[in-house]
């Protein structure tokens, strides 16, 4: 028995990571999975707290999802409104794409948004064109970033699941 919960606690996180890579709520999957398994054991291998501890982790990683693209746009030498910018139109690109395209617009539209609004943002503050494709390119990098740290997480959840069930 403790083979096959080791074998869905697997694929259960292998999914979830490789479903942020679409704009799914990944994270949010492995947390509710999370859940679920505590309380199907009645909170005796992972407690309430743990829980708790997870969804608030879950909640930041969604919110750091969006800011990165606005930070490594910073990183970059983009300007405080072209980071906000590439935070925006990244959020823009996933609902507008993602509703014309269902999955794989998301996707796009999260990438290509953000480097657009990026770009935008610092060919309107007068900025040439190297440097804007410089700030767009940071922007895009921080949402590539974002979504390993997301996969990367979800992974380590599901180890530490492991660990706890072992």
């Amino acid at each position: 028995m403790e083979l096959l919960s080791i074998i869905l606690i697997l694929i259960v996180a292998m999914l979830s990571a490789v479903v942020i890579w679409f704009n799914f709520p990944g994270s949010f999957i492995m947390a509710g999975f999370t859940f679920l398994w505590a309380w199907i054991s009645g909170f005796k291998v992972i407690s309430l707290y743990e829980i708790l501890v997870i969804l608030v982790l879950v909640v930041l990683l969604e919110i750091m999802e969006f800011a990165l693209s606005g930070l490594a746009a910073r990183y970059t030498g983009a300007g405080k409104r072209s980071a906000f910018l590439a935070i925006v139109g990244g959020f823009l690109g996933t609902i507008i794409l993602g509703a014309m395209f269902f999955v794989i617009g998301a996707l796009v539209g999260l990438f290509l948004g953000s480097y657009l609004g990026a770009y935008w943002g610092e060919i309107q503050a007068g900025k040439d064109q190297a440097h804007a494709r410089k700030a767009a390119m940071g922007a895009l990098l921080g949402n590539v970033a974002a979504k390993v740290l997301k996969s990367s997480a979800v992974l380590v959840l599901g180890v530490w699941m492991i660990k706890e069930l072992v």
